[in-house]
């Protein structure tokens, strides 16, 4: 029998590509999987599930610390599902995040909608629960822990470890460490844009350049700025006043060197919120900055995202339950969608 290891974020380090290598590697022999994922991209789960579902040798899935999200889509491709008592499983809606207008909104709530029925419809069928049960149970995001998951028709087989508590602790902290894990993926791929509350004129560079002939000239009044830039009826605030007439104070290479130093700033913020002030994800985006790539580049690196997902999982052991006289295949080559 193959055994097969699968273990972190659907997509990262989960991925159809791997899947694929280890199943060709397979050859029709019957498989064993250890899956311990708390989930991931959808559209690459359900290319997981086909590939499983499809391979011609004997299946069976053994559930680890915690199976969740579209890992729970991917166990119904198997023949036997044996959750263990160190398990935990949860189900939940499909989520996505979008921006764009009321049009584009309606479009992938549709869309969602359609793929969460799916996916429900899935689990209906291996559970033999009713449709608008498993609907249910999906938007009330269910979680189960050991026996229940079997009780609850989402396993075949269960098995007792003696390393399982049958506590309400254990799902709490699945709980917190999924949700947490979650924002984080969710912060470094990118929200949403939030609407700004100020509509911006220009950049500070801009401002500079178009004050320049004013500056050398000595002549550089608030009331000529507003007239040049025609900003009557936007820059209007008490701030924004007191800003450029304090401009006129600098010469302008003082102007420029307050300009970069607010840019370098900016951009140690965005570098912090984006791959946090310390650790090997920043070390690698410290390094990628020096070498002239932009923070979207740098997050869209495979490098990148494996650090990130590995952050977002938090400690790499959840419990898989491995034989010590088996050897874990090689993984194949890793792929990234979005």
């Amino acid at each position: 029998m193959k055994i097969i290891r699968l273990s972190g974020y659907v997509g990262f380090e989960i991925t159809s590509a791997h899947v694929a290598d280890a199943l060709a590697s397979a050859n029709g022999e019957d498989i064993e999987v250890h899956l311990n994922t708390q989930g991931g991209q959808v559209y690459e789960g359900v290319a997981i599930y086909d590939l499983f579902a499809n391979y011609s040798g004997g299946k069976t899935l053994i559930m680890g610390g915690l199976v969740a999200s579209i890992g729970s889509y991917i166990a119904t491709a198997f023949d036997k599902v044996i959750a263990q008592d160190i398990s935990i499983y949860m189900i939940h809606n499909v989520s996505t995040c979008v921006c764009g207008d009321y049009l584009e909104l309606r479009k992938e709530a549709d869309a969602l909608e359609k793929l969460n029925g799916h996916v429900g419809d899935r689990l209906a069928r291996f559970s033999k629960k009713s449709n608008e049960d498993i609907l249910g149970l999906m938007a009330a995001e269910s979680w189960y822990y050991g026996k229940e998951i079997i009780d609850g028709g989402f396993a075949t087989e269960y098995r007792e470890t003696g390393k399982g508590n049958l506590g309400t602790n254990d799902v709490d902290v699945a709980k917190l460490k999924y949700h947490n894990g979650m924002k984080q993926v969710a912060a470094f791929l990118g929200e949403p844009p939030k609407k700004p509350k100020e509509k911006k004129i220009m950049t500070l560079q801009e401002i500079i350049d178009a004050m320049n002939p004013f500056i050398a000239n000595g002549e550089f009044k608030f009331e000529q700025a507003v007239a040049l830039f025609k900003a009557e009826d936007r820059l209007i605030t008490e701030e924004q006043t007191e800003k450029l007439n304090a401009l006129g104070e600098y010469d302008a290479a003082d102007l420029i060197a307050r300009a970069e130093a607010a840019d370098k700033l900016i951009q140690d913020t965005a570098m912090d919120e984006a791959f946090g002030k310390e650790g090997l994800l920043r070390d690698f985006a410290n390094t990628s900055i020096k070498a002239g790539l932009t923070i979207d580049e740098i997050k869209t690196n495979p490098v990148a995202l494996a650090l990130a997902a590995k952050n977002a999982a938090g400690e790499d052991d959840q419990g898989i339950v491995e034989h010590k006289d088996e050897e874990a295949p090689a993984k194949g080559p890793k792929r990234y969608k979005y």
